[in-house]
């Protein structure tokens, strides 16, 4: 599982990450779920891959895009994970009542960051993510697939289109994005992104090294190197609870 902070106040930046780690330390002893903090100061690098966090932590207030437009622009993007604007010198929930802005996974908490509201939405974060849909839908042409975790193997982008690779050996093709498809994914832990351009299952992959990944169906993907520790810890903790 994956949380990110986006916020341009250094200080409060690194609080939020001393928070946060305390939480992931405290979800794994309770949940056996790691949790796994990237932590931002600018909006740019934040927003290249949004769609693999599980929850967005926001409070972007030196710019004119603050944090409530980056929270816009988050819900315009189809993000359905929960994105929490931290409130400091901005009142974001002001400015969510005032445009009418409403949804069912924009959430508030104030700065400084109390320990117990913090530990509360994290809770349910983490929840909703262990206890997940058992499969997901797919839908193709006329045929739709509930697919389970394993029933994915990888997925991997070709030209405009996403090849998807399942465990009975059909390929379906897909108009659609990695972040897209890994988004509905996310509810299974096993899903892992590899680079831009591809996905794997955990539980598929039959060889690796630092920048090379082949899949038990003889797919292969290189391992970009901004995803190579997150892959390869993956892979650790799948085999610990094998």
């Amino acid at each position: 599982m994956y949380f990110a902070i986006c916020d341009d106040n250094i200080a409060d930046r690194k609080q939020s990450e001393r928070l946060l780690k305390r939480q992931a330390e405290r979800v794994l002893k309770e949940s056996c779920e790691q949790v796994y903090i990237d932590s931002f100061g600018n909006k740019e690098a934040f927003m290249i891959r949004p769609q693999m966090y599980q929850a967005l932590f926001i409070d972007m207030t030196l710019d004119e895009t603050n944090g409530f437009a980056i929270a816009k622009t988050l819900l315009d993007i189809g993000i359905t994970k929960p994105i929490i604007l931290c409130c400091s010198s901005i009142d974001y929930r002001k400015l969510a009542q005032d445009e009418n802005l409403q949804a069912d996974n924009l959430y508030f908490l104030d700065k400084p960051i109390k320990v117990d509201e913090l530990t509360t939405l994290v809770d349910k974060i983490v929840a909703e993510r262990i206890a997940p849909p058992s499969t997901l839908e797919l839908r193709y042409h006329e045929e739709t697939i509930y697919a389970s975790g394993d029933d994915i193997v990888c997925a991997k982008r070709k030209g405009e289109n996403l090849l998807v690779y399942l465990a009975d050996g059909r390929t379906i093709t897909f108009v659609s994005s990695v972040f897209n498809f890994y988004d509905q994914c996310s509810i299974f832990p096993q899903i892992c992104p590899v680079s831009n351009d591809g996905i794997i299952n955990i539980n598929h992959v039959k060889k690796s090294s630092p920048l090379h990944i082949t899949m038990d169906n003889g797919v292969s993907f290189f391992v970009a190197f901004y995803y190579s520790k997150m892959v390869k810890q993956a892979i650790a903790d799948s085999k610990k609870h094998s």
